[in-house]
């Protein structure tokens, strides 16, 4: 009998999506509710064909990885695999673009809406204080998002879809990004330099991948474009904005709030941020949602899939091994 192939499972995802990874393969999913730690990551691979990667995947473990063929990335950021070394390797890694943008474009329109009407705020000023307190007229004021204008910085599926829902709010929409789309893919956006966008702008999403372009995006100098009383919103990663000038510029008051799902050391949350009333946080939750985990689970197994029955997946990342596949 023929020996199945080894597939690796890093993290303990929705195994309803993984069933067609059991029926085919030798499937190594961590059982304790906790993901595999590196040194077990390492012994599982040296022997696998196949790892499907919640989580970091340097160089130390592709290359202790003799076999492997194909690194699927379960998100749509892959920031955290080592492109590069997969290459050298020939190992191909992919990501499942699809299966987030719903619920990742969900999580930063609700944002949005909770810092500009500044629900969280109120909530949390109803539970601290005397709510009698709290009522009155010409109290906790807020703005309307109808006729206010959003810019989109990286407009790609979730950027597209997150001006969707804003439109259906009267929002204005803009965007900038490396090229300007297709006028049918725009569906009304305007296209601007990322200034022109800054200086525009009523609240500012970032929706780009972190790339070595996109790392510190949004700096001092960009944050000093915007209005006053601008509202930040980040659901892509904390390295595509500098927090500490942004965090300088809510102390300040500049700033009319921000809406934060991602930050630069993650699990660890600047204390300054949490100090601050007019800021959203949530601990990277874009794609924690039942429908869209079991999405993704189904979607990076058949890259898997593809890739171990001879066939090329769908969202090659890595450019050498993509160009080569389309030969």
């Amino acid at each position: 009998m023929e020996q199945k192939k080894k597939v690796v499972v890093t993290h303990p995802i929705p195994e309803a999506g993984l069933s067609a990874l059991y029926e085919k393969y030798e499937v190594f999913y961590p059982r304790n509710r906790a993901p595999y730690t590196p040194d077990e990551l390492k012994r599982l691979m040296a022997d696998c064909e196949a790892v499907l990667a919640c989580g970091p995947m340097p160089r130390a473990l592709i290359e202790a990885a003799p076999k492997l063929r194909i690194i699927s990335n379960f998100g749509a950021g892959y920031d955290r695999v080592d492109v590069d070394a997969a290459d050298e390797r020939g190992v191909l890694v992919t990501n499942i673009p699809d299966s987030t943008t719903e619920s990742t474009a969900e999580l930063a329109f609700a944002l949005l809406i909770s810092v500009y009407r500044r629900i969280a705020e109120l909530d949390a000023g109803l539970r601290a204080g005397a709510p009698e307190d709290s009522f009155g007229m010409g109290k906790n004021m807020s703005h309307n998002l109808a006729g206010a204008t959003l810019g989109i910085v990286g407009m790609g599926r979730i950027g597209r879809r997150l001006a969707d829902m804003a439109r259906a709010f009267g929002m204005n929409i803009l965007y900038h990004n490396r090229r300007r789309l297709d006028e049918a893919l725009e569906n009304g956006a305007r296209f601007c330099t990322l200034d022109e966008l800054l200086a525009l702008s009523d609240a500012v999403s970032v929706n780009c991948p972190l790339t070595p372009e996109t790392q510190g995006l949004i700096g001092a100098h960009e944050i000093a474009r915007m209005k006053n009383g601008a509202v930040v919103i980040n659901t892509s990663r904390g390295g595509t904005i500098d927090y500490e000038a942004l965090i300088d510029a809510l102390e300040a008051k500049r700033l009319g709030g921000a809406g934060l799902d991602v930050f630069p050391d993650e699990p660890h949350v600047p204390a300054r941020l949490l100090a601050l009333r007019s800021v959203v946080l949530t601990p990277h939750v874009g794609t924690n949602t039942h429908e869209a985990r079991k999405a993704m689970a189904e979607a990076a197994s058949l890259r898997i899939i593809d890739a171990l029955e001879g066939r090329t997946p769908k969202n090659i990342v890595n450019r050498n091994l993509r160009v080569r596949a389309q030969v």
